[in-house]
């Protein structure tokens, strides 16, 4: 039983490693649309492209346009969604803080103020998007 345990909680922080190794990887792959505080910054991603393509300020000034329309059309069609995806958020939220919790049994003191640093971090990240969001 004991044995059936320790193998148990050895997958869980596999599987935890290997999502946080995949998670900066991907991170680091997609960075170069975001802006330095990691958000997804849709100027930074066209000001790079103007470049790349040469584009005059009157064809950015008619692509910013453009892109502005097109984040407000999407929001409005996420808009009545919200609040189902914030209760789903929730949801989830509370299984994930379930599977910290038991995380945090196998997890050594040291190890365990890493975790709860790195979900401080992602917490952070999580709030900023949502605040984000809610300004559209």
């Amino acid at each position: 039983m004991q044995q059936t345990k320790l193998v148990a909680a050895l997958v869980v922080i596999g599987a935890f490693v290997a999502g946080g190794a995949i998670g900066v990887s991907a991170d680091r792959a997609l960075r170069s649309g975001r802006s330095d505080d990691g958000s997804i910054d849709s100027r930074t991603f066209w000001d790079r492209t103007a470049t790349e393509w040469g584009l005059t300020s009157a064809q950015r000034t008619v692509v910013d346009s453009l892109m502005d329309a097109q984040r407000k059309k999407i929001w409005a069609l996420y808009k009545p969604l919200r609040p189902t995806m914030d209760s789903v958020d929730a949801l989830a939220r509370v299984i994930s803080d379930s599977t910290q919790d038991q995380l945090r049994r196998v997890l050594t003191p040291d190890q365990q103020k890493k975790l709860d640093a790195m979900r401080a971090e992602m917490r952070k990240r999580d709030a900023e998007r949502h605040a984000r969001r809610m300004k559209i």
